[in-house]
């Protein structure tokens, strides 16, 4: 009876479906550099990502579950920015004395779902134009990874894993010593 019960459970766990949406809530960057001078900065940002979904789950031959975020993953890249630049000493402004474009190019999930395990792998790229008087400086930050579990992979390790390729582009531009000695 018990074995019955454990793999109805088994079998009704595998069937549970995964969200339409994602929560978004990077946390906030760990700036370990600070500004030198009190330089204003104005900071823009667009999404120039070629699919507009976070998450891809394809689960054998059929159609593959495509998952957005409940919140808009470029704002939060900018808001992130602008927070950590001020943070580290920066005055923002709309009317800076350097400008900075943000553009976000990928942020992505994509899931192999097996019967009993899952694999994915994960990949955010942003970069940056800065603008200071006649020069300008061009970075391109990456953030990667991969993981595997057992059975459905769940939304909380998908959030997780996205909010962590958040941080990762996030924390590497924030200490980026050639973008602070290009902004000061």
């Amino acid at each position: 009876m018990k074995k019955t019960l454990f793999v109805a459970a088994l079998l009704l766990g595998g069937c549970a479906s995964h969200p339409q949406s994602l929560i978004l809530a990077p946390t906030e960057p760990m700036p370990s550099m600070n500004a030198a001078s009190t330089t204003s900065v104005a900071l823009s940002s667009v999404d120039h990502r070629t699919d507009t979904f976070l998450v891809r789950i394809q689960e054998g031959d059929g159609p593959a579950q495509l998952i957005n975020a409940s919140s808009n993953p470029r704002a939060l890249l900018e808001s992130g920015l602008r927070d950590g630049l001020a943070h580290q000493g920066y005055a923002m402004s709309t009317q800076g004395q350097v400008r900075i474009a943000l553009t976000l190019e990928e942020l992505r999930v994509d899931v192999d779902q097996g019967t009993v395990r899952h694999t994915a792998s994960s990949s955010a790229i942003a970069s940056l134009v800065v603008d200071k008087g006649d020069r300008q400086l061009v970075k391109r930050y990456q953030a990667r990874g991969e993981l595997k579990g057992v059975l459905k992979v769940e939304s909380s390790v998908l959030e997780r894993e996205v909010n962590d390729r958040l941080n990762q582009l996030l924390n590497s531009m924030l200490n980026d010593p050639e973008l602070h000695q290009f902004i000061q």
